[in-house]
């Protein structure tokens, strides 16, 4: 079985199911922010969605190109959301009087 096989088996195998946002939050923040490595992965992961830079036009514009730029930002921008936006906790539903 090839390397690349394995991962797939592993990812495969995760378990699933009710993620809450306050779990993924913290799972998030732990994963990036609790060790050094961690923190170099981030930076990493950032600048390959060049969320800081503006996309790389082409003359004449590639539609595809851009459509690919703007979904590795999105990926970022996503993760970068998860891990500073804590979520809040949803108020009791509250009983309605007639």
């Amino acid at each position: 079985m090839t390397e690349e096989a394995d991962i797939l088996n592993v990812i495969s195998n995760l378990p699933s199911g009710n993620y809450l946002p306050k779990d993924r939050y913290a799972d998030f923040r732990k994963v990036f922010f609790g060790t050094d490595q961690g923190k170099r992965v981030l930076r990493e992961i950032v600048s390959w969605g060049r969320i800081l830079k503006a996309p790389i036009l082409t003359n004449p514009v590639d539609p595809y190109l851009l459509a690919i730029q703007e979904g590795e930002r999105n990926i970022v921008r996503r993760l970068l959301v998860t891990i500073n936006v804590e979520p809040t906790e949803r108020p009791a539903q509250v009983k309605r009087s007639k």
